[in-house]
């Protein structure tokens, strides 16, 4: 809940929940809530920067750019701290990103998949593989990529003659950049006096490099095991959402339908498939056959069997069981038929069988292994219909003989 002892500033805290954008650039058009934001953004056109560093000479065009730079650059102060952990950082927003990695909140959803994401980059960065923007470009060959990490490895690895290259004195990584590897080395590498806890067993380092290190040898073991069943999984947040399929909690509650579901991420999908009306469903399609997939995963599933010799070959097990069954469902009825006629002996006299018998073989042949052989081939409509058609020839024969 936000609080202030000041009125003006609660008036401009409660205009970030209106879309209310008064202030207008004259430059570009943007609007802005506010007249602080407008004078900043004016700044990026004008090329003012009017908010120096006391230590270096840099300048920003914000008062909040220059804060950030001097704890990051000068007084490494971090002032904003994990309840839960040892966790410390420079800005408000990391380390509301990094709570949620204890909470296993990801508020960020995908709204073409079921992807979701603790921040706002990482899903951004994600809805690239959907749209297929890559905005980042090598300046030297001009191939684009999605991501800049990727980009700077496209770099040092086929045009590493062009870069300069810096490697650092502690392990293997090479930079492209001096200013780069400074922060490497200090962030990696500079020894730290509070001490560095593994965060899958009790080990203890000084050193974050070496800390890394010895997580990743953690990295395929799976230490959350299920109480209930053999199920194992590598993060809690998994364990959690799995063992509500033995209690059958759901904690997420549809708000229109009353439906729930025991994640939040299939609650997100099912309201909007269900609920927004604005929702337009991908369709993805397979390019062999045409047929259409909610999602992508499936397709592909499907495209790598379609056309191949194991789609036909399950088609022809299919046709193999089918003719399985009407075979079994003829010899069925092939003995139901002897079983009635065997009741029709016992309760009629001698005259009324023989007379019985030539009319159940009215519709095959004298040879019963014949007529047996020509009903293997009828359907199983027909079939349905020949057994009424004989039944009623039955009851209507042996009546007459006994009238006669």
């Amino acid at each position: 809940m936000f609080t202030s002892s000041r009125m003006s500033s609660f008036n401009r805290h409660m205009k970030t929940h209106t879309n209310e954008k008064p202030h207008l650039c004259h430059l570009c058009l943007k609007t802005f809530r506010t007249v602080t934001l407008l004078r900043n953004h004016v700044n990026t056109h004008t090329g003012t920067r009017p908010y120096k560093c006391n230590d270096c000479n840099m300048a920003f065009v914000t008062s909040g750019e220059l804060v950030r730079h001097r704890r990051y650059k000068h007084t490494h102060e971090k002032p904003f701290k994990c309840s839960m952990c040892k966790y410390a950082s420079v800005e408000a927003s990391k380390l509301k990103r990094h709570v949620r990695s204890h909470t296993g909140e990801r508020p960020f959803q995908c709204c073409q998949c079921s992807y979701a994401s603790r921040d706002t980059y990482k899903l951004k960065r994600h809805m690239r593989t959907h749209s297929g923007e890559k905005p980042y470009e090598c300046h030297i060959c001009h191939t684009r990529f999605t991501q800049s990490g990727t980009m700077k490895i496209h770099i040092l690895q086929k045009h590493s003659e062009n870069v300069p290259k810096y490697q650092c004195p502690h392990c293997a990584t090479i930079i492209a950049r001096k200013s780069d590897l400074r922060v490497h080395m200090r962030n990696l590498h500079a020894y730290s006096a509070a001490e560095l806890k593994c965060r899958y067993c009790s080990a203890v380092f000084h050193e974050r490099y070496a800390l890394i290190q010895h997580q990743k040898t953690h990295k395929n073991e799976k230490r959350f095991k299920c109480e209930h069943c053999s199920y194992a999984c590598k993060q809690e947040r998994h364990m959690t959402a799995h063992i509500r399929t033995h209690t059958g909690e759901k904690p997420f509650t549809c708000l229109s339908c009353n439906k729930c579901f025991r994640q939040k991420q299939l609650l997100n999908v099912h309201f909007r498939k269900y609920h927004d009306a604005n929702f337009i469903p991908t369709v993805y399609r397979c390019c062999k056959c045409g047929k259409g997939f909610s999602r992508w995963s499936n397709m592909h599933r499907h495209s790598e069997k379609c056309g191949s010799g194991e789609a036909k070959s399950a088609a022809s097990g299919k046709g193999r069981r089918t003719r399985k069954r009407k075979q079994t469902m003829l010899r069925e009825a092939m003995k139901g038929q002897k079983e009635a006629a065997k009741g029709w002996k016992e309760a009629a006299n001698g005259d009324g069988v023989i007379s019985a018998h030539r009319s159940l073989c009215l519709l095959g042949s004298s040879d019963s292994h014949a007529s047996v052989s020509q009903g293997a081939g009828i359907t199983g409509a027909c079939h349905h219909a020949w057994l009424i058609v004989l039944l009623f020839l039955v009851e209507t024969g042996f009546h007459c003989v006994s009238n006669s």
